[in-house]
């Protein structure tokens, strides 16, 4: 069809003059709609709105079109003004900086498989054979995260410096006759800060220093050095993986609970073990599709993962009712969640369940709230089938830098 008939198609169709009258609101110069923004940042002024309704971060950001991963709120006013009616309006006002999307650039995946082609173990070290399996389960890590005067640096200082421990307390296990020849490394969600909780504010650079690619990169470099540190110590390398609430992609729309940023970051790093064989030993479990559970046989122990998000604080019943349900995760023998940020355990009849403590750098909000932070740290036992596991028990120490 011609453009010049198309025309006169949509003068036919068309009944007119068409669209309503919009009532002037007396919307103040200063606060009516606007988005300046270029390389450097800039701001933007929302459209009004019922005084009271107050929207999330994200949901200002896409008024505009602009990607909440590409841009940080520094700071945000708010105006509310009456109209001719009565009622009262307000509108809200985001001071903007592009994310960072760049300083840490070479945390790239591509880069994460090229170099894991060229790793090769330390020679002189050997596999270890047994009937028992270590765990190392780092919890609520929230790489990106940003209080008490710390960051990412020292929560990664902390990670790996808890890494280096790990195999000592693994090597101290063997010397005392424990037979390890599985390691196990528990990622229990939380890996990342994300951006989805505290209705966005954890976009806001007092609370994160990073942008959320960028902490899904540096996640998978660190889980990667973890995999570097104990796949020579053992004949079989398990990652089991949940999300946690931190991980979730998005809150806008019901989502898949097994899709979310630990899930991705582990994933990542499965591929890159695939492509060196020194790592074939390596393996990887995730949730089903619709669930944030994990049980998976651990050398004849049913090993159960949950965030932790979902249970409240009594978690005996969370778990009753799993048993009862006779789901995979009720019929474990041992479980293990996080979420808390401290460690606890329970005997739960015959079976223990264990609350694992986290590395992130704390929060002064919740110790002047409580007066009580709870030390740092990454769980680690020994499990296997017939073998207590609360006969070995360890904390990982995670001391804060002090530089």
């Amino acid at each position: 069809m011609s453009d010049n008939l198309a025309d006169k198609l949509a003068a036919l169709v068309s009944p007119g003059p068409s669209g309503s009258d919009v009532r002037a609101t007396n919307t103040p110069e200063a606060w009516k709609p606007r988005l300046e923004v270029g390389d450097e940042g800039g701001y933007l002024v929302s459209t009004a709105r019922p005084a009271g309704e107050i929207p999330d971060i994200q949901e200002l950001l896409k008024e505009f079109d602009l990607n909440p991963l590409h841009w940080t709120v520094t700071s945000l006013r708010r105006s509310r003004w009456q109209k001719y009616d009565g009622d009262w309006l307000e509108a809200f006002r985001l001071n903007l900086t592009p994310t960072n999307t760049t300083a840490i650039s070479d945390l790239d995946l591509e880069k994460l498989v090229e170099e894991i082609k060229k790793w090769r173990p330390e020679r002189g070290k050997k596999e270890t054979s047994g009937e028992l399996a270590y765990v190392f389960a780092p919890s609520d890590q929230q790489i990106g995260k940003k209080a008490s005067g710390e960051g990412t640096a020292e929560s990664v200082e902390r990670l790996l410096g808890t890494s280096s421990r790990g195999l000592d307390r693994l090597k101290e296990l063997r010397k005392i006759g424990r037979s390890v020849g599985t390691v196990v490394i528990a990622l229990l969600g939380d890996h990342v800060e994300g951006n989805v909780s505290q209705a966005g504010r954890l976009q806001s650079p007092s609370a994160s220093d990073l942008g959320l690619t960028q902490q899904t990169r540096v996640a998978r470099r660190v889980l990667m050095q973890q995999i570097k540190t104990f796949a020579p110590h053992c004949e079989r390398l398990v990652v089991p993986v949940v999300n946690g609430n931190h991980d979730e992609v998005t809150r806008q729309v019901s989502a898949d609970p097994a899709d979310g940023w630990n899930v991705e970051i582990a994933s990542a790093v499965q591929d890159a073990c695939a492509e060196n064989s020194e790592l074939a030993h390596v393996e990887f479990r995730f949730p089903a599709t619709d669930h944030q559970t994990l049980a998976v046989n651990i050398n004849g122990t049913m090993l159960g993962l949950f965030h932790g998000h979902q249970t409240g604080k009594n978690v005996v019943s969370y778990l009753s009712n799993q048993a009862a349900g006779q789901t995979a995760l009720g019929g474990c023998d041992l479980w293990l969640s996080g979420h808390y940020h401290h460690f606890a355990s329970m005997d739960v009849g015959p079976r223990l369940w264990v609350q694992c403590p986290t590395t992130d750098v704390g929060s002064a909000w919740f110790r002047d709230r409580r007066g009580l932070e709870s030390p740092a740290g990454v769980l680690s036992m020994v499990i296997g089938d017939g073998y207590d596991p609360r006969r070995d028990i360890s904390i990982i120490p995670a001391q804060r830098s002090i530089i």
